[in-house]
């Protein structure tokens, strides 16, 4: 079977964005591509199924149709991406620019999520949210001191949660300010003593001072540094599977053989696949604005699979508070179209029979509750 692709521009305003779509049948992967101006933007691989040899054919056409659902479901959120940005900016609010900005942060979209966040910046100069986010774009982006400056903003406020100093200690550690960079990580680590991403970057920055022959009274001596690494490291490794299954014993050996300078490029390399983006909150984020801003569009078939798409998220994160109430509104809404294929049911029957005043009372009510249905669900979702 030779491997199946698609590739398509799409056009948004003056941007165009090429996205190619194929299979790795070597792997069992379908990978999808996002350019613009032949930049790569964002790249992901999907698994698929592979069948036995006497079901070639079906599989053949099983892939190809899964290749297909994943190049055209790209295509559309791309489209829908854009569209809903731009009825947004008519009459922006803090939000709904907060959820954009993070759809443009899961598609690597910097340039216009560090837009989308300033924007609310704009219109509520003390939001927490949005500094954070916004900090966490310009540490992307290696704007360290621009980060820094937000994330104290955050601080001096009053919230000091772990996640703003492991952020905080980001910034210092590309600044290659350890010393700053460990005090940040070990306050993250004294407010959330079980944080695997802290712990990570920790050690990272104990052996990349290492590696680059770092000393001084702020930092400990090389070998106590070594000894913290390698206990940050196995405090990881209890927590992340992945790590401790392929990167714990490589790193273990390289520090070993005091190889620091490639133990910190590997930990670097696998960071990111480590502690990705938590996307599971993006299904709710997805939603809200398909809903707010495109609701007449939303389809049976994907309310369905939102609903599908909570419901194994909420498997995975049964105590995530977001996802139980993202699935709770997801049910309403689906009872508000229930209310609305009703109405469209009692119109049917008084076709039939114009004279029925059952079915004209019946078509009374449901058009009166589902006003109050959906003004109840904006309500809701505000």
């Amino acid at each position: 079977m030779s491997d199946i692709g698609y590739n398509d521009n799409v056009v948004v305003g003056d941007r165009t964005f090429h996205i190619q779509t194929a299979t790795n049948k070597s792997k069992g992967v379908v990978r999808c591509e996002v350019f613009e101006k032949g930049r790569l933007i964002t790249t992901r691989e999907l698994k698929y199924e592979r069948r036995k040899k006497k079901q070639a054919e079906a599989s053949e056409d099983h892939i190809h149709s899964f290749v297909k659902d994943v190049h055209v479901a790209t295509v559309d959120e791309l489209k829908f991406l854009f569209k809903v940005a731009q009825r947004i900016n008519k009459a922006p609010s803090t939000s709904s620019l907060i959820k954009l900005g993070l759809l443009f942060l899961k598609h690597n979209l910097i340039a216009d999520a560090v837009r989308t966040f300033k924007k609310v910046l704009q219109i509520e100069p003390a939001s927490d949210r949005a500094m954070i986010l916004l900090a966490s774009t310009y540490i992307k982006m290696n704007r360290n001191d621009a980060a820094i400056e937000l994330l104290e903003r955050v601080v001096k406020s009053g919230y000091s949660y772990a996640d703003v100093y492991n952020k905080m200690g980001l910034a210092y550690l590309n600044k290659k300010n350890y010393s700053r960079a460990l005090n940040s990580f070990q306050e993250a680590l004294r407010i959330n003593p079980s944080y695997g991403e802290a712990q990570y970057n920790a050690a990272i920055a104990y052996l990349q001072s290492l590696s680059r022959k770092e000393s001084g009274s702020f930092l400990p001596p090389p070998s106590i540094r070594v000894e913290r690494a390698k206990q940050l490291l196995q405090k990881v490794a209890l927590q992340n599977k992945s790590f401790k299954a392929m990167l714990a014993k490589e790193v273990e050996q390289l520090l070993d053989r005091k190889e620091f300078r490639q133990a910190v490029q590997l930990l670097h390399s696998q960071r990111d696949r480590l502690f990705p983006m938590d996307t599971t909150g993006l299904i709710s984020t997805s939603f809200y604005l398909k809903f707010m801003y495109d609701g007449v569009r939303l389809t049976e078939k994907e309310i369905k699979q939102y609903e599908q798409e909570l419901k194994e998220a909420i498997e995975q994160k049964p105590d995530y508070a977001d996802l139980w109430n993202s699935l709770g509104i997801v049910h309403l809404i689906q009872c508000r179209n229930l209310f609305l294929q009703a109405l469209n049911e009692f119109d049917h029957a008084l076709e039939i029979n114009p004279a029925y005043e059952k079915a004209r009372k019946n078509k009374k009510l449901v058009e009166n509750d589902g006003k109050e249905f959906l003004i109840l669900l904006r309500a809701i979702l505000k």
